[in-house]
C-alpha cells in the first residue's frame, strides 16, 4: 500500500514539474517576437494540447506574469517579469563594474555601447547605451545573439577550448550576411587574430554595414566574465585608424575588470585548447 502511495505521489511531484517547466517555457516565447501569440500559436509551438496550453496562459494571467490584449486576444506578457529579471542586474556586479567605464567609452565615440554576457551558449545583451551616431544599431537589453555572428561572441569563443568551439561552430549556424563566419576553420583564424590583438572584431557578419568591436572583460583569475562592444558605420571604421576606436574600448574594458577584482599582475595558466590575450595591457 505505501508503495502504491508513495508512486502517485512521485507521478504528481512529476506533473506539478512538468506544468512549472511549461508555464516557463510559454514567458520564453513570449519574450520573442511577435512578443503576442494567440492560444493556437502557443500551443503549436510548445506541441501541446490547446487545452493545457489555455490552462498554462491561466495560471501565469493568475500570477500576473501574463495578460490577454482586449483587441487582439492574444497573450503578451506584462511588466512582472522584467522586475523579477531585473533582479539579476540589481545583483550584478559585472553591470555595476561597467556602467561608469561604459558612460566615459560613449562619450569618447559617439557610438552604441553594448555589456554582454555568455549565456546558453549565446551572447546576452545586459547594458546597453545608445547614440545617435547609428540608431539601427542600438541592441535592446535582453536581446541574444549567436556566438559566431557576434564581436562579443567571438571572445567567448576565444576563452573556449578548442573542442567546444568545435561543437558550437557545428551546431547550424545562421549565415546572416555574405561574410558571416560559419566554418570551425575559418573561426579558428579570426580566434588566433583575437588571442594576437587583445579585441575582436565583427566586419559586416551580423548586419550589412555594419562594424562591432568587443574587448574582454576580466574577473580575478583572468577568465573572461564580459564583453564590451561598440558598434559603427563600416564606412567610418575603414576611413580611419582602427586604434582610435580600440583603445577607448579595450580601456574601458580595462577599468571593468579592474574594479571586479581582476590581478594585472596575474598570469593565468590556461587548460589546453584555450587562449589568452594580449592587447589590453595593464
Amino acid at each position: 500500500m505505501r508503495s502504491k502511495e508513495a508512486k502517485v505521489r512521485g507521478s504528481s511531484r512529476t506533473s506539478a514539474m512538468t506544468s512549472t517547466l511549461r508555464c516557463f517555457q510559454v514567458l520564453e516565447i513570449l519574450a520573442e517576437e511577435p512578443f503576442e501569440l494567440s492560444v493556437s500559436d502557443i500551443s503549436e509551438i510548445l506541441s501541446m494540447p490547446r487545452a493545457s496550453a489555455h490552462r498554462l496562459c491561466a495560471t501565469l494571467i493568475e500570477a500576473g506574469y501574463v495578460d490577454r490584449s482586449p483587441s487582439s486576444k492574444r497573450y503578451r506578457l506584462t511588466p512582472k517579469p522584467l522586475w523579477v529579471g531585473s533582479g539579476y542586474l540589481r545583483h550584478s556586479s559585472i553591470y555595476r563594474a561597467a556602467f561608469l567605464p561604459m558612460q566615459e567609452l560613449v562619450k569618447q565615440i559617439p557610438a552604441p555601447a553594448q555589456l554582454a554576457v555568455f549565456f546558453e551558449d549565446e551572447v546576452l545583451i545586459i547594458y546597453s547605451l545608445g547614440s545617435t551616431e547609428s540608431t539601427d544599431a542600438f541592441a535592446d537589453v535582453g536581446l541574444r545573439r549567436e556566438l559566431h555572428a557576434t564581436a562579443s561572441g567571438k571572445l567567448f569563443l576565444a576563452a573556449m577550448p578548442r573542442e567546444q568551439v568545435k561543437r558550437i561552430m557545428s551546431g547550424g549556424l545562421t549565415k546572416y550576411t555574405e561574410k558571416t563566419t560559419v566554418s570551425f576553420a575559418r573561426m579558428e583564424k579570426d580566434l588566433a587574430k583575437i588571442a594576437a590583438k587583445g579585441y575582436a572584431v565583427n566586419d559586416e557578419e551580423l548586419l550589412p554595414g555594419l562594424v562591432s568591436l568587443a574587448a574582454p572583460v576580466f574577473g580575478p583569475s583572468h577568465e573572461t566574465l564580459a564583453a564590451i562592444s561598440i558598434t559603427l558605420r563600416a564606412d567610418r571604421v575603414h576611413a580611419e585608424k582602427e586604434t582610435a576606436y580600440t583603445d577607448p574600448l579595450c580601456e574601458a574594458a580595462r577599468k571593468t575588470s579592474l574594479l571586479l577584482g581582476h590581478n594585472r599582475h596575474f598570469r593565468a595558466v590556461l587548460p589546453p585548447g584555450r587562449r589568452n590575450f594580449s592587447r589590453i595591457k595593464d
